[in-house]
């Protein structure tokens, strides 16, 4: 599949519910599937985002929830460092499709859910940083196992941490980072904050 038709399918998949289902209907989950394991990164990337696009659509959702494709999904979410944006679009696609409980339930199943949560809640990406805590956040809307998997991961603990380390603005100012960047830090730290009172 070529790369600007894939942009195409991106751009098709964010309008709607109509869309989503033309695109359904032609096989598209299984063939962005395949384009995910592209061997070139913007392909890689453009079918990643697509399938992002697909959530909240029953057979995305379905698909997602097995747990092999879930398996790659973490995967994808873990290999920031080689494949950034692709991480990027993984993990935020899994947690726009946290709010579905039987997606959630699958999710804190995996044998690699708590690596993926601890790896990426200290990796210093902040845009990943943001996604995986508001996966965070909204698997403990859901109670029950689901947060009982979240508070296995150290979580709370890691957003206490974090809170007050940066509640000295002294420290944030040492970070360089550009306005862009002290935008998404602002929301993540809000985020931080969010996830530690919902775990005490």
């Amino acid at each position: 599949m070529h790369f600007e038709a894939l942009l195409s399918i991106t751009n098709l998949a964010s309008f709607g519910d109509e869309t989503k289902n033309r695109i359904v209907a032609q096989n598209g989950i299984s063939a962005l599937g395949y384009a995910m394991f592209s061997d070139h990164e913007m392909v890689r990337q453009a079918a990643t985002e697509a399938m992002c696009n697909m959530v909240p659509h029953p057979d995305m959702m379905e698909y997602l929830s097995k747990p092999d494709n879930l398996r790659v999904w973490i995967a994808f979410s873990l290999d920031y460092e080689d494949n950034y944006e692709c991480a990027r679009a993984a993990v935020g696609c899994l947690a726009m499709a946290c709010p579905d409980p039987e997606f959630a339930k699958a999710l804190v199943k995996c044998n690699n859910f708590r690596e993926m949560v601890r790896t990426l809640m200290e990796c210093g990406q902040v845009e990943l940083m943001h996604r995986v805590l508001a996966l965070i956040a909204g698997l403990i809307e859901h109670g029950g196992d689901c947060r009982k998997a979240v508070e296995a991961t150290g979580a709370g603990q890691f957003c206490d941490a974090y809170v007050v380390t940066y509640q000295d603005k002294s420290k944030i100012k040492e970070l360089n980072f550009t306005p862009s960047q002290r935008e998404s830090f602002a929301s993540t730290l809000s985020l931080a904050k969010e996830v530690a009172r919902l775990l005490r």
